[in-house]
């Protein structure tokens, strides 16, 4: 059987969210994965760059001590000559020299733009810090000028500060075009390992976060369930608490005009010539009867819950009451009672007279199903404690797809003339009586229902 289109909905709504969750949380992983890429790769050409600087500056160290007491910005070349020195080590292509006022004041190979550098870079200089750049378009050949069939992989711009170590001047600064090489590798290299540790993060975290999410909307499912189903109790209940002041009026008021109408019905069939059985009268005199007791029970378990009765009975003589009052139906029908009864200790007036009520309604649904020649069969035994259960079983047919479908549940009734409230209600009461009605089984062999009502609070 397929399942309902609202499930089908909800389990699709699920899915959607749980994809959402998935993707969103992607977003978050890369979103995080680039910055830390980002941070990498400056923290990573930073250290190109200052390693510069530190060399340079040991090298101005070197030439102001062989000047003997001169400035080294106040010999001509002779940035450049440390600067030169300094290239040595990481295979720069180019650079450019600058004296303390941005002014261009030397270059290698060979003379370049006298721009001067950007303000942005020029500031973080000034204050002493390296600043690196990397171009993955800019070759070297614009650089020096020599043409070449290799890859272009890009260039490192580094902008170095020129000053001696511990000197709080600034000589002036160097801006280094440096072949990435090892530098570039070292970065491929991280963002390998980078993103694989992501991917491991993300799928890892997907995983968590979707079986907390698988479980958090389940729970919110049951509890939605669970909602709803003690919604559709409360309605029941305020129906049926409305009702009960309802009935109590309506059998206080039809209570007498039944009498009178029984005896009428009796009457005529008895002028009749004492009707042959089966006949219309006799039945309506019949219904009648069934009737008027039916109404003189439910008076009698309002006036009891009305004016607080107190008395007792034992599981036997429920079974009994019961049964005395299904007996006549059960012989139309054609259809056998049977009982088996248990000692048990009594159970409290109010909780007998809502447990006949119950189990008379099951009784009644029972010869109904059961054939001709059946068998409806009622028994009770005693439960650990102070409890008792009694259980109703026929040979019928087994209840409706319908009906086992929501079972306790106001539905269509499958019975002439019924209004589909009966197991529902009985179901109220059994609660009521604070018990529990239950469904054994219902098939092809018959149906078994069970009452269970616990010890008292």
């Amino acid at each position: 059987m397929p399942a309902p289109l609202s499930s089908r909905t909800g389990r699709l709504g699920h899915l959607g969210v749980l994809a959402l969750t998935v993707l969103v949380f992607a977003a978050v992983v890369l979103a995080v994965t680039l910055r830390l890429r980002a941070d990498l790769r400056e923290q990573i050409l930073r250290r190109e760059a200052e390693t510069l600087a530190a060399v340079a500056s040991n090298h101005i160290d070197n030439l102001a001590a062989d000047l003997a007491g001169i400035a080294p910005a106040d010999v001509p070349g002779a940035l450049l000559v440390a600067v030169l020195k300094t290239s040595r080590l990481r295979g720069v292509v180019g650079v450019r020299i600058f004296d303390a006022a941005r002014a261009v004041n030397s270059s290698f190979p060979f003379a370049w733009s006298d721009a001067p550098p950007p303000a942005h870079d020029w500031a973080q200089v000034a204050a002493g810090e390296a600043v690196v750049h990397f171009h993955p378009r800019v070759s070297r050949e614009s650089i020096d000028g020599v043409p070449s069939d290799a890859p272009t992989e890009g260039l490192i711009e580094a902008w170095v500060p020129l000053r001696r170590n511990g000197a709080p001047g600034l000589l002036g600064a160097a801006q280094f075009w440096i072949e990435p090489g090892p530098a570039v590798a070292e970065l491929a290299a991280h963002d390998r390992r980078l993103f694989a540790q992501a991917a491991s993060a993300w799928a890892a975290g997907s995983l968590v976060v979707g079986f907390a999410l698988v479980w958090a909307l389940r729970r919110l499912r049951e509890r939605s369930e669970d909602l709803e189903r003690a919604n559709r109790e409360l309605v029941l209940a305020a129906k049926t608490s409305a009702l009960g002041a309802v009935a109590a009026h309506l059998m206080h008021e039809i209570k007498n005009p039944l009498a009178g109408l029984e005896s009428i019905v009796a009457g005529q069939a008895d002028a009749a010539g004492r009707a042959e059985p089966g006949g219309e009268l006799a039945a309506a005199s019949e219904l009648t009867r069934r009737l008027r007791t039916m109404v003189n029970d439910i008076a009698a378990v309002l006036h009891d819950e009305q004016t607080g009765a107190k008395f007792e009975l034992t599981p036997a003589d429920v079974a009994e009451i019961v049964l005395t009052k299904v007996r006549a139906e059960a012989a139309v029908r054609g259809v056998t009672l049977e009982s088996s009864t248990a000692a048990g200790r009594p159970i409290a007036g109010r909780r007998a007279n809502l447990a006949t009520l119950v189990l008379r309604n099951l009784l009644q649904n029972a010869i109904e199903a059961s054939p001709r020649g059946g068998r409806v069969r009622l028994a009770s035994r005693a439960m650990a404690g102070t409890g008792v259960e009694f259980a109703v079983e026929d040979d019928g047919g087994g209840l409706p797809v319908a009906v086992r479908t929501r079972l306790f549940q106001p539905c269509a009734s499958t019975k002439p003339g019924g209004s589909g409230l009966g197991l529902a209600l009985s179901h109220r009461l059994a609660q009521q009586a604070g018990g529990r009605l239950e469904l054994v089984r219902s098939d092809a062999r018959g149906t078994s229902f069970r009452l269970v009502l616990g010890a008292e609070a």
